[in-house]
């Protein structure tokens, strides 16, 4: 497991520092009095439903069920595990294993009432782990990402020299591609208490912005879960405007890219998170957390540029830039065509998640959010908006999951700290 608190991330010469100055971001005042939000229902996203589904609802619906199928079967230590896609479009689990599947994780999968398919992998997620971390601490790798049916890892590495010397390394098959490293994506606008989720907040002690992601309970007291990558323990920081009172960093772990923001003085936080676009004031209540497994469908909604979903789950258990673990997702189709943006310079720490129907006043049904992660890296090759203006974002994301598998090699962001969410 890489849940130790090893070396900083090194960040090589391709990763940019994609700080925005706080003096050329927009600030509106508000004054004490004018500080109240009112709760709003939570509304579908406004992008086409994925996968052939008619609603959101009906597509929350379907991978709820096979997500809460996977959690079922992974109850359990399962040694020969290698990997699972639980794409809802698919109609069933596809499940890959190393050796005999267990009669009790076949009986766990009959029990769950969806379709189940066992399929044979050659390495399970264990060795996968080992040979993620090895390769997450050669300062040569960008990114190491384990194929979800076990039959080695995906690596990029930024010229052929390194592809030569990685692969005559390896201790498992890799595919090893050249490619560019991720960018840190660090830099809705003037937030307010009770803050929410997905807001701008700026370090104050290095004059870099990033987004909020998610409001939880951590050592007796309420804080704001971020990227850690935004700053360090003990930096001054701000959510929202100049209007709104300073606090400080804590818990920064640079090795998961995570970190809290301490509670301001005299405010508060709340279970809710910021959709629609970058300058909106909707926003959705945070109903619960859900587990990424691939092929799932999520959404983000960094403050810079705004609510993006039709992305997909690629690759779980990601180091990038010796962070681990990561989550791997991009928009589908998959292209850097214009507007196809899922992040941008500024989103780092925003939310990542996917939705879920909750009972409101029975019998009526409300959407809202599954907490997923918390945004950390992107490639910028895609034009989007952000602030209101054209700006390069990516259409691929990597992100600091809030939970794993019980029994996984890897902990969730709220499993490592002992938090919960607000």
């Amino acid at each position: 497991m890489t849940d130790t608190l090893p070396r900083r991330a090194r960040f090589g010469w391709g990763v940019a520092a994609l700080i925005v100055a706080a003096a050329l971001l927009p600030a509106a005042a508000a004054s004490a009095a004018e500080e109240t939000k009112t709760d709003q229902p939570g509304v579908a996203p406004a992008e086409a439903v994925p996968g052939g589904f008619r609603t959101w609802e009906d597509l929350s619906d379907a991978q709820t069920r096979l997500n809460t199928a996977a959690d079922d079967i992974l109850s359990v230590s399962s040694p020969g595990y290698a990997g699972l896609v639980a794409a809802p479009e698919n109609g069933e689990l596809q499940i890959y294993w190393k050796g005999a599947v267990p009669a009790d994780a076949q009986e766990r999968a009959a029990r769950t009432g969806v379709p189940v398919r066992f399929l044979t992998a050659r390495y399970s997620e264990a060795e996968l782990a080992t040979e993620v971390d090895r390769l997450g601490a050669d300062s040569r790798v960008a990114t190491a990402a384990p194929n979800v049916d076990g039959s080695g890892l995906a690596v990029t590495v930024t010229s052929d020299a390194d592809r030569a010397a990685i692969l005559a390394q390896a201790t498992l098959p890799l595919t090893v591609t050249v490619d560019r490293k991720p960018d840190l994506l660090f830099d809705r606008q003037n937030d307010i208490s009770p803050y929410w989720g997905g807001a701008r907040w700026t370090n104050l002690s290095t004059g870099g912005g990033c987004s909020t992601g998610f409001s939880v309970n951590w050592a007796g007291a309420p804080r704001m879960l971020t990227a850690g990558h935004c700053g360090a323990n003990g930096n001054v920081a701000r959510i929202g405007n100049a209007t709104q009172p300073n606090t400080t960093i804590t818990a920064d772990v640079n090795a998961r890219d995570t970190q809290m923001l301490n509670r301001p003085a005299g405010r508060t936080f709340a279970g809710r998170i910021y959709t629609g676009a970058w300058n909106s004031s909707s926003s959705i209540r945070v109903g619960g957390s859900a587990i990424d497994y691939v092929g799932n469908w999520i959404c983000t909604g960094g403050s810079f540029s705004g609510e993006h979903c039709n992305a997909k789950v690629y690759a779980v258990n990601t180091s990038v830039l010796g962070m681990a673990p990561m989550t791997y997702a991009a928009k589908v189709p998959g292209t850097p065509a214009a507007g196809n943006c899922i992040a941008a310079p500024g989103d780092s720490g925003g939310p990542v998640y996917s939705h879920g129907l909750f009972v409101d006043k029975w019998p009526h049904l409300e959407i809202a959010a599954l907490a997923r992660g918390t945004i950390t890296a992107g490639y910028l090759d895609t034009p989007c908006i952000s602030l209101g203006v054209w700006k390069t974002g990516s259409y691929r994301v990597f992100y600091a999951p809030v939970r794993r598998p019980f029994f996984g090699p890897y902990v969730g962001s709220l499993t490592f700290y002992g938090a919960t969410l607000m």
